[in-house]
């Protein structure tokens, strides 16, 4: 029989905190706001679930697990390294389909930037790096492919809308355009398999 060690027994004795981690980015308070009112019309409209009421607008990047012990903003930090800031700019709304029930948010005119850093904190090791241009575009060029998105990012305004539900809205408030300047990715947790609410964790700055 194998020996047991005193690491062993310290490891059995005090297991170690399982955290899930939720990284994103905020937008500025006024497009919280607005954001918040957006929700409160469609609450008015066809009635909403207080967690799509109550939840901050938000730009969801991961969600991952992982022991106390993980630094994950360093982690984060090592992964974004050399990441710029950027202007990242919403431009009126979309929705997804679950079935027979929708998700309706404002989408990104730009998704790319957001999606590299969702990209390079997934898979730090498959980091895309700018292609290096030589010389000058000229018109006789074919237009650079956009590269797959690994996502989509977005703000969510309301899950689980019915088809019925859906119909009724009237969208016009949802053609909302606004823009902020992205420079920090946030980071938050909670203990896992919980639903209390995330708590701060960290931010990692943007160059």
């Amino acid at each position: 029989m194998a020996k047991r060690t005193a690491n062993s027994i310290q490891i059995s004795l005090f297991p170690e905190t399982l955290y899930e981690y939720h990284i994103l980015l905020s937008p500025t308070d006024a497009i919280k706001d607005d954001v918040d009112n957006l929700k409160q019309l469609l609450h008015e409209q066809i009635g909403i679930a207080d967690r799509d009421r109550t939840s901050i607008a938000h730009i969801s990047l991961i969600k991952m697990e992982a022991f106390e012990s993980t630094s994950i903003k360093d982690l984060v930090k090592k992964a974004l390294a050399g990441e710029n800031k950027f202007t990242i700019k919403v431009n009126s709304y979309d929705s997804f389909e679950n079935g027979k029930e929708r998700t309706l948010y404002l989408k990104l005119e730009n998704p790319e930037a957001v999606d590299r850093l969702a990209a390079a904190i997934k898979n730090p090791s498959k980091k895309r790096a700018p292609k290096p241009r030589y010389r000058q575009t000229s018109i006789i060029d074919k237009p650079e492919r956009k590269p797959k998105l690994s996502m989509t990012p977005h703000i969510t305004i309301a899950r689980n809308i019915s088809e019925s539900d859906f119909e009724k809205i009237d969208f016009t408030a949802f053609e909302y355009q606004n823009e902020w300047v992205c420079d920090r990715v946030i980071i938050r947790r909670r203990l896992a398999g919980t639903d209390k609410l995330f708590s701060p964790a960290g931010e990692i700055k943007l160059a």
